[in-house]
This record gives C-alpha cells, structure tokens and sequence, in this order.
C-alpha cells in the first residue's frame, strides 16, 4: 500500500448507500440527516409496498439517487448492484433503521489513513421499552466490549448498522449474509486496518418481540458459520468461549459492571443465543436460503430519540 501511514490522507471522495426494505418510517429519519451531511453522493437501494417510493421520489438533491427494488432479491444483491454505481472513494454502507447526527461520516472520515480499510462507530438501541429490547440493549454492551478487547488482543474486530469502507475493497459477494463482518475480514485479509470508533455513536432499533429477536440471531449465527466455512475467522463469544476464555469471561463482566441489570439479562440472553447457534448451525447444513430473511418489524415505528450530543461523544446510555 505504501505511504505516510502517521497521518489522515487528504480529503477522500465520498458516498453513501443505504439499504432499506419497506422501512418508509426510518428513512424519514435517516435521510434527511445523510442531505444534511457533507457526504457527495447518496444511492438508496429500497423496494417494498409503502410509502417510500413517493416519499424518496418528492427529494429534490442532486446527490441523491435511487434504485427501487420491484421484488425483494435479498440484500446481497442489493449490494452487489449497488457498489457497481458507487463513485466514492470511501463509501458508507447504512443500514436504513439507523439514527445518527449528519456529522458522523466527517468524524469516520478523519480516521482514514492509508493503511486503513474500515472504520465503523458504536451502536446503541434507542428503543428500550420491554424485557425482549433490553435483552437487546445487553446484547450491544456485550458486542461493545467484545470489540474492544478483541481490539486490544490484536483479534479481529467487526461490526456494522453503518461501516465506512475504502471503495478498493468493495467486491461483489454471493450470497454472504453477514456483509458487515465478511468486509472487515477481507480487509484485514488485504493488509488494511479495521478500525472501531468507540467514540463515534450511532443509535438502531432492537427487536422488541422474542420471536424477532430470535430471528435475527438465528440468522446471524447463520451468516457467522457461512464465514467459517469460507475460512474466515470472526471473532464471536462462542468460538472465544474456547479459544480465548479468559477474553470471553473479561467481556461479560465488564457488560456487568457497565450496567448492574446485565446480570440478570446475560444469563436469559444466553439460553435465547444457544437456541439461535442450534438453528443457524442446523439451516446452514440443510442449505437453508438466507438471502431474503423474514423483516423484522417490531421496534421499526416508534421515533429515535433526538441526539443530544455530537457523535463524536457517547451519548448516555438507558
């Protein structure tokens, strides 16, 4: 890769792409602050029967482009599409139910150096309301300091919700359900470096029904095997739980440290993510399609709560 590695690299061309599946009630939250932003292209790849279309169709911005998507094919081939228009040089890959203040990608920006493939920021659930949300909330303290000390041990580290990712390094993939690790993976595979901005804060929603929240385990648990089998090493508490346990025992107290209640919501959570591992396991092996996974729809309507902070700082957690 050669060059300076000891500073940022001059500005760098940037883009956006979000990725959003009959989700009209989050884009209203997302979009605007991504024109807001100092980001010079913005390409949503959406589809479904709501609102969206006309919503994203009444924008007037000369950055903004849309693709609508007529049948859902799966977000893989959304990105697929997606990164043979993209024209940035670091391109930003948004989940379309995030919330985030428009100076986020200007703090992840600062962060590229030549030797820098990723950077992604933290994530905090901004809809904590019930038992299966706050289960949730604990799963994102034990994803926080998972990351940090995976940092610290010189492991790798991923994440996703939004990443910013060096445009060389954006490649089509078949069928890769967990994008966001398979990305960092790669670059770290390429010599790049994976950076977490700890610091850098950007807020989702979590389920809110064990239904979904089991769900959506079970599909990431899914897409983590799919990257071990393609000789891929993530970096997850159930292959640290023998590898590294002394990380992995670390890592969950900390969660309990940082907030008294996790004590009583891990124990629940880890019985809901052993079931989760089962079934990801076993529809990998029966060669389950993934690609168009069942939406998620509960915690998706109520409003993200306005930041009181630049992202740049941690907002206080619930």
């Amino acid at each position: 890769m050669g060059g300076d590695t000891s500073r940022t690299e001059p500005r760098l061309r940037t883009t956006a792409v979000v990725f959003a599946y009959d989700e009209e009630a989050t884009l209203r939250r997302s979009i605007p602050a991504l024109l807001a932003s100092s980001v010079e292209e913005i390409l949503v790849m959406y589809g479904g029967q709501d609102g969206s279309r006309a919503y994203l169709e009444s924008i007037r911005d000369p950055r903004l482009h849309l693709e609508f998507e007529p049948a859902r094919a799966g977000k893989w081939r959304a990105f697929n599409r997606a990164i043979e228009r993209v024209r940035g040089e670091v391109v930003f890959l948004v989940s379309g139910d995030i919330s985030f203040s428009p100076t986020v990608f200007d703090h992840l920006l600062a962060r590229f150096e030549p030797d820098v493939g990723v950077v992604f920021p933290r994530v905090i659930p901004s809809n904590i309301r019930g038992l299966v949300s706050r289960m949730g909330n604990a799963l994102w303290d034990v994803h926080d300091f998972q990351i940090v000390e995976c940092a610290r041990k010189g492991l790798p580290v991923h994440g996703g919700e939004l990443q910013a990712v060096r445009r060389s390094l954006l490649e089509p993939i078949a069928g890769v359900i967990n994008e966001d690790a398979y990305l960092c993976l790669r670059a770290v595979e390429r010599g790049y470096r994976v950076l977490y901005d700890r610091e850098c804060v950007v807020r989702n929603t979590v389920p809110e029904n064990l239904s979904d929240l089991l769900s959506q385990r079970t599909r990431v648990n899914y897409g983590h095997r799919q990257l071990t089998e393609v000789g891929l090493d993530p970096s997850t508490l159930d292959r640290l739980i023998w590898s590294r346990p002394r990380v992995c025992l670390r890592v969950l107290t900390q969660a309990i440290v940082h907030r008294s209640a996790n004590a009583v919501r891990l124990p629940l959570l880890a019985g809901l993510e052993l079931i989760a591992l089962a079934r990801g396991n076993r529809d990998f092996t029966r060669g389950v399609e993934y690609g168009r996974w069942a939406l998620i729809r509960s915690g998706k309507g109520g409003p993200f709560p306005a930041p009181t902070r630049d992202p740049a700082s941690a907002a206080s957690d619930k």
